[in-house]
């Protein structure tokens, strides 16, 4: 399993540097230290490979925030999860710059382009349960999530990049 990650971790690394077209078997067999013969036995080319770096982006950037914090519900209550959500996202140390790259991959590839609206799909509708769960009202849910979501977004084609405390002051700002 340590080939199978190593191939999707450094996907991660070439789509944050090179976006996707800089997704070839040779720059990933460079980066992995790996064979190509490796590279075949865990994906079914780079069709395969690519719709398992999707599904690797949407683990890491989507579905792991949403269990971690479907998980506090029983210890904190709905503003807290809320504002957990923010930390996690902010404290991420991937770089803004694969969700930029997965954004313009999915402009030109019908898979990227599934991918991308089920990850939006998941991290709004789960923004609105917080702030339904929160006392807002539906429509202001509605509202407030895609705000705080573009922000975030947006925050991420920015430079020089936004400090995450300076972020987490503006989510907390389109709270009040």
């Amino acid at each position: 399993m340590a080939g199978k990650s190593s191939w999707l971790e450094s996907g991660m690394v070439i789509l944050g540097t090179a976006g996707p077209t800089g997704l070839t078997i040779d720059k990933l067999v460079a980066a992995t230290g790996l064979s190509t013969g490796s590279f075949y036995h865990h994906f079914s080319g780079m069709s395969g490979y690519k719709t398992a770096l999707l599904a690797h982006f949407e683990e890491l950037h989507t579905t792991r925030y949403i269990r971690e914090v479907a998980a506090a519900t029983d210890r904190l209550d709905p503003r807290s999860r809320l504002e957990l959500l923010i930390d996690l996202v902010l404290e991420d140390d991937e770089p803004a710059s694969i969700e930029v790259a997965v954004r313009a991959w999915a402009l030109n590839d019908p898979i990227a382009a599934a991918a991308k609206e089920r990850v939006d799909n998941a991290r709004l509708g789960f923004l609105w349960i917080l702030l339904t769960e929160s006392g807002y009202t539906e429509a202001d849910a509605h509202d407030i999530a895609q705000i705080l979501y573009l922000l975030v977004l947006g925050a991420g084609n920015m430079l020089p990049a936004i400090p995450p405390e300076q972020l987490r002051a503006l989510c907390r700002r389109v709270l009040a």
